[in-house]
Parts: C-alpha cells; structure tokens; sequence
C-alpha cells in the first residue's frame, strides 16, 4: 500500500458523516469520477488518499469496490493517479461484465478512468449477456480491463466458458470484448490455445 507523509495528513473518521464522497475533475461533456468510502485520510502535499470502509469508485456505469484502496496523483485534483484496491475487488464493466480478484490497479488518465488490472487466485470474470441472460465467464491469474477498448485480457492459465453453445477456451491469454462478445486466444511462444465444445441435444438443448 501507498505510505502517506506523517505531518501533511488529514483524516476524516467514520463518524464525521454517513458516507465521505469525493469527485475528480473530468473533461467536458464526460461523466464525473466519484469516489465514497467510510474513512479517509488525505495527504495534500504528497497527493496521496487512502480510503477504508465500503470503497468505490465509479464513472458513468464502470466502478471499482473493494475493503480500501491508496491513491497517488500528480497533483491535489487526481486527474492523474494510480490507485491499489485490496480486499473483495468487484470491478464492474460496461455491458454487464464483473471482475473479481483480491486486489485491483486502475488508472485514472485526464479525469477518465482508463485501465484496471485485477489479480487473485484466481481473478474472476463474467458477463450476463442481454439475450435470456446467459453467461461468458473465466477466470486467470490475471485480467486486464481497458476501458476505451472495452476488451477483458485473462491471462496466465485463462479459460473462458460461453454456457450457450457449451465452449470452452483454455489458452494462456485469451482477451475477450465486452461489447461484440469477439474473443481472441494467444498460444504465446511455443504454447496452444485449446477448445473444448460440449454438445447439447434433446428437449434441453439451447437456441
């Protein structure tokens, strides 16, 4: 976690009122990024937060939660900074796609939120897709979540299952995009992508 600086520290505890909201400054015509936690502690001079206590952070439908988070910008404003999420990470997407993992880094560049890279053991991805709600879910060590390419790349030991033809991916890094639902799986240097289809028939068998 990002150290705060003894002397240019102010906290505001839990009691101080309901939920602590912040927003950072965003460009025109983009929604805002806000943030809410339970407790705060803010080193102006260092341009260093941390937050505890049901963390989140959000811009329009994407949001990052987690038990608490650090972040360092380059100035008091943090429309640039880099912010480690740790405990219960809940990344949320754009079309209905979750990311879950112990811990999560995300990028906010020029008042946008732009990246987050979440890992655990493992991390956790899965979309309900707006037809009869079915699902494309994974998981790897590691998923990287680019916002302006909408694209969820797994990677390390990543597998991908669609519940709606019965495929499955296994592949050393598969990336995946949420909005087209087209996937993309990468042997790497000497390594195979492997897919595995698991027919359906009779009476149950899926549109």
């Amino acid at each position: 976690m990002i150290g705060l600086a003894a002397g240019a520290l102010f906290a505001l505890p839990a009691g101080a009122a309901a939920v602590i909201t912040g927003t950072i400054p965003t460009p025109a015509g983009k929604p805002p990024v806000k943030y809410e936690c339970d407790h705060a502690d803010f080193d102006y001079v260092g341009h260093l937060m941390h937050l505890r206590g049901n963390v989140k952070i959000w811009q329009g439908d994407i949001s990052v939660a987690a038990d608490e988070a650090d972040a360092r910008g380059t100035s008091q404003d943090f429309k640039n900074s880099h912010w480690v999420f740790g405990g219960k990470v809940h990344v949320r997407s754009e079309s209905q796609g979750d990311l879950r993992a112990d811990h999560a880094i995300v990028e906010i560049t020029s008042g946008e939120l732009t990246s987050a890279i979440v890992t655990g053991a493992p991390a956790l991805f899965e979309q309900t897709r707006p037809t009869a709600g079915r699902l494309a879910k994974g998981h790897a060590s590691s998923i990287d979540y680019e916002v302006g390419a909408a694209t969820v790349t797994l990677t390390g030991d990543a597998v991908l299952n669609d519940d709606h033809n019965g495929e499955d991916m296994h592949s050393p890094s598969i990336t995946y995009n949420v909005r087209t639902m087209a996937l993309e799986a990468d042997g790497g240097p000497g390594g195979r992508a492997r897919m595995t289809i698991t027919p359906s028939s009779g009476p149950g068998k899926k549109p």
